[in-house]
Order: structure tokens, then C-alpha cells, then sequence
């Protein structure tokens, strides 16, 4: 896990779909919050320059926000997410993390708790966010940290997106959702996932629906036909406790453009937006 670097995967087609939904899910909050107490469990460094080491390895951002930048369709959601970046990077020469994504659009009421345990990465995260005043950033398992953190009778805004390099990355997540009336029946949380393999990928929802959570939102949007691929095929999302009656429709409206703008299999398996 300590050996994960984000920015060879930075502003892929996960990036952008679950980035899309994180800032419009984040500034719905604000319209009814007058200050907002999130969580991001796993940071990253919060600035991935595209001519770099990582980036350049894999290039996956070709495939993600490259794909996108240049839409000129009217959905407000894409919209949104691309003009925060245009706002965030200026000159467009770096993909911005969760944590810049957040600290840009965040009130200054706001508190931000960022979390990353490689040390490096935190110390990039530290140099990265030092102009904001209203954040603390913790060298610290982000797990660990809501479990220590949450007061069940208080409302956070928690984004949980783990490598899943490890399985032990899946436990957790199966922790939190077991706990979601004990210690987070207030907070909204937004746990994102890779779809690797679709038989433990079907395994996985099944287990969810099998929680009896009441109120959890699954997106899921394939790059291309669900099959034997090695590799990642598609990633979702988890959102719990949202409850805005606009949230299916801007999400239905959205994902679909998303989908048809990044899948890389013109038959690709058709996305999913669903209560579980």
C-alpha cells in the first residue's frame, strides 16, 4: 500500500467520473450547510503535473480528462467540474487531487481533515494546500481516522477512495458500511471502488444489499463490455445519506454524457444508477 502512487493513475476516467460527482454532491451540501466537517481518507498529494514521471508512465489521463476537457455539451455537472479545473490549474498543466478540488470550492467555515499515509506524499500534500488556513492534514491511516474522529450525533461529509491494492482495502470499506447506523447515520459518504473482476464485483453489491442500508445510491460506469479484460473496467461509487429528490435525475443526466465521452468499447456494458 505504502508503494501507491496516484499520480500514475491521476485524472483517468475514474478520476473524472467520481470527481464530476464528489463536487457536485460537495456544493448541494453547502447550500444547505453553513459549514461542512469533511474527511478525505486518502489524499494523495493534490497536484499531478502531466510532464512528469508518473503521469507520463501510463498516460492514463488520456484516456480521462484529455477525453473530456474540450466538451461542449450543457450538462452543469461536467460543466462545473471542467471551469473548477480551468479556476484550480490555470495554465492546465496539472490534474488537481480531491484535496485541491475541496480547499477550491470549500467555505471558509469549512473544516477539512486530509489524510495520507505515505510520508512523502504527505509532505507534497502539506507544501501543495499551505495557502488554505481552514484544513489539517494528518500523516495518518484515514480508516483509523474517521473511526477516532466521527461523533455519531454530528454531520460530516466523508470521501473515502482507496487504492485497493490490498484486500484489506475492501474489509475496511465493509467496516464503515457495517457502522453506518452505529457512528455515521448523520454523515454523507462517498466510497469509491474499481471494478476489476465482475464476479467479486457482483459479490461485493450483492453483500451491500444484504446490509439493509437505507439509503445508498450505487453509480457505476463501465469503459467498455464487462468481461474476462485484465484490468480495470469501470469504477463506482457508494453514496450514502444523500437525499436531495434531484440527486437520480442530474446523476442519470450526467453519468450517461460521462459514459459516452470515456467508454473505450463502443458496446460497453451500461452504466448503473441505483438504490441498493
Amino acid at each position: 500500500m505504502l508503494s501507491y502512487k496516484h499520480g500514475y493513475h491521476a485524472g483517468n476516467h475514474a478520476d473524472v467520473m467520481k470527481h464530476i460527482i464528489m463536487l457536485y454532491l460537495y456544493n448541494l451540501e453547502k447550500k444547505v450547510n453553513n459549514s461542512i466537517s469533511y474527511i478525505d481518507t486518502h489524499s494523495g498529494n493534490g497536484i499531478y503535473k502531466y510532464i512528469s514521471k508518473y503521469m507520463d508512465k501510463n498516460k492514463e489521463y488520456k484516456e480521462g480528462i484529455k477525453k473530456i476537457q474540450n466538451y461542449k455539451g450543457n450538462n452543469i455537472l461536467i460543466k462545473n467540474y471542467l471551469s473548477t479545473i480551468s479556476k484550480i490549474t490555470g495554465k492546465n498543466n496539472f490534474y488537481p487531487g480531491s484535496p485541491i478540488f475541496i480547499s477550491s470550492v470549500a467555505n471558509v467555515k469549512d473544516k477539512l481533515f486530509f489524510c495520507e499515509l505515505h510520508k512523502n506524499e504527505y509532505e507534497l500534500l502539506k507544501k501543495n494546500l499551505n495557502k488554505y488556513t481552514n484544513i489539517k492534514i494528518l500523516n495518518a491511516d484515514g480508516f483509523n481516522f474517521i473511526f477516532n474522529k466521527v461523533n455519531k450525533e454530528k454531520n460530516y461529509f466523508v470521501f473515502i477512495d482507496p487504492s485497493y491494492e490490498i484486500k484489506d482495502d475492501f474489509e475496511k470499506v465493509e467496516e464503515i458500511l457495517n457502522n453506518i447506523d452505529n457512528l455515521f447515520s448523520k454523515s454523507k459518504i462517498i466510497i469509491w471502488y474499481p471494478v476489476l473482476n465482475i464476479l467479486e464485483n457482483d459479490s461485493f453489491i450483492q453483500n451491500i444489499r444484504k446490509k439493509g442500508i437505507s439509503n445508498i445510491i450505487n453509480v457505476e460506469v463501465p469503459i467498455m463490455n464487462y468481461g474476462d479484460n485484465v484490468g480495470m473496467q469501470g469504477s463506482g461509487l457508494l453514496l450514502i445519506n444523500f437525499s436531495n429528490r434531484s440527486i437520480m435525475k442530474n446523476l442519470k443526466e450526467a453519468i450517461h454524457e460521462i459514459q459516452n465521452i470515456l467508454k473505450q468499447e463502443e458496446n460497453s456494458t451500461r452504466f448503473k444508477l441505483r438504490y441498493l
